[in-house]
């Protein structure tokens, strides 16, 4: 509901500035600038795509650190390619290296909210059925502190 609620808020800022930006400069220089951008952006983010691989490839920093950064160009390129100018903006910033290890780090801060919020718990379940759909309720006790769990170890 939130991704929907950000997806609705960011597309209708986005057609208010485009269209205040159209009346202000008109359509086809309103155009010009929105494709401008997006092939500015693609050209700096090969640029910038490179030097983060060859930060990972020379280890040059932790690769978890080089990983997030290289996730956070590939968001910043979709944002890019999106028609937009307030996408475009954050496109762009995400594009500067000083700002995109502040985006790590904000996701380095939150990963753990995000992460509780979808973690998937799998336990003893006991199925009861409805007409229309199947409802699983919980049969272990509050006491019940056992986690199950399958590993591999490769050596």
């Amino acid at each position: 509901m939130r991704l929907f609620l950000i997806m609705v808020v960011v597309t209708t800022i986005e057609v208010v500035l485009i269209s205040e930006v159209g009346s202000l400069i008109g359509f086809w220089a309103t155009f010009l600038v929105i494709i401008g951008t997006a092939m500015l952006g693609s050209k700096l983010l090969r640029q910038q795509w490179g030097m983060v691989i060859g930060k990972l490839q020379t280890l040059q920093s932790e690769p978890s650190q080089t990983m997030l950064e290289a996730l956070v160009l590939l968001i910043c390129g979709v944002l890019l390619i999106t028609p937009g100018f307030l996408t475009d903006i954050v496109g762009f910033l995400g594009l500067v290296p000083t700002v995109r290890e502040q985006f790590v780090a904000l996701a380095r801060k939150n990963a753990g909210k995000v992460m509780r919020g979808n973690f998937q718990v799998y336990g003893n379940f006991q199925q009861s059925t409805h007409t229309d759909s199947h409802t699983y309720t919980d049969s272990r006790t509050d006491n019940d502190n056992v986690i199950e769990g399958e590993f591999e170890r490769k050596d």
